[in-house]
């Protein structure tokens, strides 16, 4: 039995969209990362700039009501700090934090650990609240909900917590 050649035409231009279709979709998907930390060298050179800090480690965004960046750095004489740059100059000032004067990211998730044994962790980050540095800790909790804590980052104590309830199983 021969295949007529019409078959064999749609064949050859549904595959030839769906060849399309995948490399614009790796072509978006790469764009899309570039986008999301090409300001990171500006970023850098501003905070080197406004700060003390003379190398930066790592960065990261935090979006809450307002959006920063999060630069961890160090400054000549290696003291650590972090610094919460502004998006833009309507969402305020950066705020910079010495890390010797803040509880460490890991006392907070030994602290959550030993009080919701049996939550699951997403993440820990530092976050701003009502102006107010604080560690976000994002879990999911026994009873399946969708938990965001937030901490004091200076004593631990809870600024704001959010539940969210699951709606659809």
């Amino acid at each position: 039995m021969t295949v007529p050649v019409w078959l064999k035409w749609t064949i050859g231009v549904i595959c030839i969209i769906l060849l399309s279709c995948f490399i614009y979709g790796v072509y978006l998907y790469y764009d899309v990362q570039q986008s999301k930390t090409a300001a990171y060298s500006e970023i850098t050179k501003n905070v080197k700039r406004e700060t003390e800090i003379s190398t930066v480690q790592k960065m990261e965004q935090y979006h809450g009501e307002k959006a920063f960046y999060i630069v961890y750095g160090q400054t000549g004489n290696n003291q650590k700090k972090i610094v919460f740059y502004p998006y833009s100059k309507k969402d305020g000032t950066l705020k910079v934090i010495d890390r010797s004067e803040i509880i460490p990211e890991r006392s907070i998730q030994e602290s959550w650990n030993s009080q919701c044994g049996n939550c699951e962790l997403v993440k820990i980050t530092p976050a701003l609240i009502n102006e107010k540095a604080a560690w976000e800790v994002t879990f999911i909790d026994e009873s399946k909900r969708y938990v965001i804590d937030y901490l004091s980052i200076f004593d631990g104590n809870q600024i704001e917590q959010i539940r969210l309830k699951q709606m659809f199983k």
